[in-house]
């Protein structure tokens, strides 16, 4: 049976990416399949584990308990270790609860935990920080990562530490480890120069692998087999201008339709049934222009949902610091962007107006650093809990054109695609 462990921390930035990553190359190297997974609704980070394969989401908020049962034991069905990275801190989750944490992640999957602590600015006061969070839930803290420490530092934690829980290394100031970071977090794996081989040697070097492996636990996998239907086509862009999808939402997809995935930034612009535009960074490539203009003159009748960057794709145009670019206009919405942050949360939804792509209610997440100005006559899908568009109205639809900020994950909702692949051919 395969096997799988949490990584988790103390708070953000302690360094639960670091060790994930390390752990995973470490059991790459040895000759695992590893899964790695995500808690959460964080696009980016999934993005530095390609080298083994893309880390898949969990997150009980938008998924429910079920689902999140349903999609590991799906995607460990081909993988010997399952490498679990946690949000935040351990406790951290919904609306100032630990719901959704990556607690409750861990204690959905009764899996254990790897706490990443980074002392800096304390001493034995480290261990009172340990006490906390393994006492303040019920949750199966199996051992202890120190990051950011210096190796006599760590033995002098070792000494402290040792017959609270197991010591599992450290990880000292390695700048082959450091990943930069932009507005909406770190920068996507392909721009990473991150070297999984170099991070296997230093793993081996600072961490007790073998202890890793032996306190993990043995998990179920099962394949969740859909028939996938080759009749209809679905165009989904992904290249460094829209990479931010859930692997889930794009198993849901098949269901309805065949993918075909191709590249804006490389003028790519195959004809499909429909289209489905993610979030991403469309606002750092004013090249999307021509590409937004042939779009709009060749697929004008197509159905299209944009979510986030895909909603500024199909708005007049995206304003930064740096100028104008001008996009598809298929909605009569401006963007505008700020160094301040707009929304960041989960929201609740209900679907208000007939669309083309759901029906009923939904959840998602708002992550933004823009702002929408719509035309006054923009009609709304969407009734949601969070910003939106604007005053709480999101996903702007004209014809088959549907545009939301919100991020929607679709084991939440209901899918129309289907049924209205039918009506047209019909």
């Amino acid at each position: 049976m395969p096997k799988a462990v949490v990584v988790a921390s103390t708070h953000s930035g302690a360094g639960k990416t670091t060790v994930s990553l390390l752990i995973t190359s470490a059991l790459k190297k040895r000759g695992y399949r590893i899964q790695p997974f995500k808690v959460g609704p964080d696009y980016i980070d999934p993005t530095h584990y390609e080298f083994e394969r893309k880390a898949v989401n969990l997150d009980p908020f938008m998924m429910g308990e079920d689902g999140v049962v349903r999609s590991f034991k799906h995607w460990m069905h081909n993988a010997d270790f399952g490498v679990v990275e946690g949000v935040m801190g351990l406790y951290d989750g919904y609306n100032m609860s630990s719901f959704s944490s990556t607690a409750h992640v861990s204690k959905i999957l009764r899996l254990p935990v790897i706490l990443v602590i980074n002392p800096n600015g304390m001493s034995y006061s480290a261990l009172a920080l340990f006490r906390g969070f393994r006492d303040f839930e019920d949750v199966n803290i199996a051992g202890v990562v120190f990051n950011s420490v210096s190796s006599t530092f760590y033995q002098k934690l070792k000494r402290v530490f040792e017959g609270e829980t197991e010591v599992l290394g450290f990880i000292p100031k390695v700048r082959d480890l450091e990943v930069e970071s932009r507005h909406l977090g770190l920068k996507l794996g392909v721009e990473s120069r991150f070297d999984w081989k170099k991070a296997a040697e230093i793993a081996e070097s600072y961490l007790n692998i073998d202890k890793i492996i032996e306190l993990s636990k043995e998990v179920e996998a099962e394949e969740e087999k859909w028939e996938e239907n080759q009749k209809f086509t679905i165009g989904i862009p992904f290249d460094a201008a829209f990479a931010f999808y859930y692997e889930d939402n794009l198993r849901v997809l098949r269901r309805d339709a065949k993918l075909i995935f191709f590249s804006p930034l490389n003028n790519e612009l195959p004809y499909c049934d429909a289209y489905y535009f993610g979030g991403g960074y469309p606002e750092l490539y004013p090249e999307i222009e021509s590409f937004a203009r042939e779009f709009r003159r060749k697929y004008e009748d197509q159905p299209v949902f944009g979510e986030c960057g895909g909603l500024m794709f199909l708005s007049r145009k995206i304003e930064t610091e740096t100028g104008v670019i001008k996009c598809s206009s298929f909605l009569d919405i401006d963007i505008v962007f700020t160094k301040k942050l707009q929304a960041l949360g989960y929201v609740r939804g209900e679907v208000v107006r007939d669309n083309p792509f759901f029906a009923k209610s939904f959840k998602g997440h708002e992550f933004h650093y823009s702002y929408a100005i719509p035309d006054d006559d923009v009609r709304y899908a969407f009734r949601i809990d969070g910003k939106g568009i604007v005053d709480g109205f999101d996903g702007a639809v004209s014809g088959n054109i549907l545009g939301s900020y919100t991020h929607l994950h679709f084991y939440s909702t209901k899918l129309k695609l289907a049924e209205f692949f039918e009506k047209r051919v019909n």
